[in-house]
Formats: structure tokens, sequence, C-alpha cells
């Protein structure tokens, strides 16, 4: 569905934050982007979306294709047009706006037949924003601005969603949370690519996965596998293969928080 063929990206002239990147995005299916800060993964979606311009960045090389198109050359709101949508990290939204606002501006360009539909889609997978639809953005807790964020991108009933660290800044409930949002949208149809640090959530909800370091990409395959890799073990996970008892994001934090409790004698949440 989704084709990215050795790009490469640069800001300025000087820095080169992405070089010779290639990977498919199935569709239907949810692919997550791992590395660590500064290996180029929010530069990737930026490139996707069309939106590098506004960040000062280039495609110098490769190209883009959705559905056997090429979409590099678009600018981003022929990118919304051809149903491929991002979420921003960092909660995104028009705070002095209520949630049924935002919402609407989210399905601006979407069938005007279908928006309501849609809307009610997205208040069946949020409930909570449904109780507070007619308060402003900035009221809302931080999980909540989260999912408006994502529930915004979803008006356009997207073909692709790109997401960039949905759980960035989350208590580990709320993380665990947003995984569950992730395979729910997967589920109605939507494929999507995730750009995630909490590698333990993003290849429990992802069929496949690849991993970028220093603007390269170093491993891809199914999320099966780079959960048995053991450089994806040793850098994300903590040192150890995620167990069926790990599988839930508030253990992992848990078991987390106990070994910093035993080793420094703090713990200051």
């Amino acid at each position: 569905m989704l084709s990215i063929k050795d790009v490469s990206v640069r800001y300025g002239r000087s820095v080169q934050a992405l070089r010779g990147v290639s990977f498919d995005v199935p569709e239907r299916e949810v692919v997550a982007v791992l590395g660590s800060n500064g290996a180029g993964k929010s530069t990737l979606l930026r490139a996707i979306s069309a939106t590098l311009k506004l960040h000062r960045g280039t495609i110098t090389g490769g190209e883009i294709t959705f559905e056997g198109k090429r979409i590099d050359k678009m600018d981003p709101a022929n990118i919304v047009l051809q149903r491929v949508m991002q979420v921003p990290e960092g909660r995104q939204i028009f705070g002095r706006m209520s949630v049924d606002e935002n919402l609407r501006a989210g399905g601006l360009s979407a069938d005007p037949k279908r928006r309501e539909s849609a809307r009610d889609r997205v208040y069946t997978l949020f409930p909570r924003l449904a109780e507070r639809s007619k308060q402003p953005g900035l009221l809302l807790s931080g999980g909540e601005q989260q999912m408006l964020a994502i529930g915004r991108a979803l008006m356009c009933e997207p073909k692709v969603l790109l997401m960039d660290e949905p759980s960035l800044g989350l208590a580990p409930q709320l993380v665990t949370r947003i995984g569950n949002i992730v395979t729910e949208i997967n589920e109605m149809g939507t494929a999507v690519v995730l750009v995630e640090q909490n590698a333990t959530m993003a290849l429990r909800v992802a069929h496949r996965a690849v991993v970028l370091e220093v603007g390269e990409l170093q491993l891809q395959g199914s999320a099966e596998e780079l959960r048995n890799s053991e450089d994806v073990q040793h850098l994300y996970l903590g040192g150890h293969a995620e167990s069926a008892e790990d599988s839930d994001a508030d253990a992992v934090a848990a078991k987390k928080a106990s070994h910093n409790r035993r080793v420094l004698g703090v713990w200051n949440g």
C-alpha cells in the first residue's frame, strides 16, 4: 500500500537525517518504527506526509508511493486527500476549540455525507470524548488530548494513519490503552505506521517493525522476529525478551520501578 524506496532527507545544507531508507507498509497492517532520539523516526513521517518543508527539510533521494502513485512530490493537502493522515507528536490540538469543533476541523476534507458517521465512530472508540464534546480541548487531560488528536485524524477515514509517539508522556495504564486503540483502529481496516520509543507496546501491537539508527535502516522484519532479536532486546526491551507476563505495559513499568527502587533506593514516580 505504502512504499518507501531508498529515501534520503536533509535539513538545511549539512544535517543528513535519513540515508537510503526502504521498507513497505502492507494494507491493513501495523508497522512499528523504532529507534533512539535523533534516529530519524519523526523525519520519516514528515517525509511521508509532505510536511518536511515546515521544518526546513528536503527529500534528496528516493521516492514514496501510495497505492502505486508517487506522493513525495505532492503538497500536504493532497496527501490528506489521498487519505494518508498524520497524528503529530505532542498532542497538537486546537485548545480553544471544543472537542466537537476539533473533530469537525479534522473532517473538512472528508465526504460531507460521511462526516456524521465518522464522528460517531470516533465517539464510539473514545466514549470519554463524547462525554466532553462541548469542552475546550485545553481543559482535557493529557490522555484525553491524545485521544482527541487521534480522533481528529480519523475523521477523514484514513487508509494509512501515521502516529508519532502517541504514548509520549502518558502514564503506564494509558500507554496500554493507546496500544489497544492502535489495534482497534487497525481492525477497522486502517494501516498504521507507528513511531514509538515504547518498544514493548509497539511490538505488541505491530505486525512488522523497522529499526532506525542515525538515519539508517538497521533492522526490519516481523514484530516477533524483532522481539526475539538480541539487539532489540538489549537496546529497547531492557535486555530480555518479552515474556507473556510482560506483555502488558503496566507489568513492564512495575518491574522497572521495582528494579529502580532496589538499585537507587529512591523512586520519583
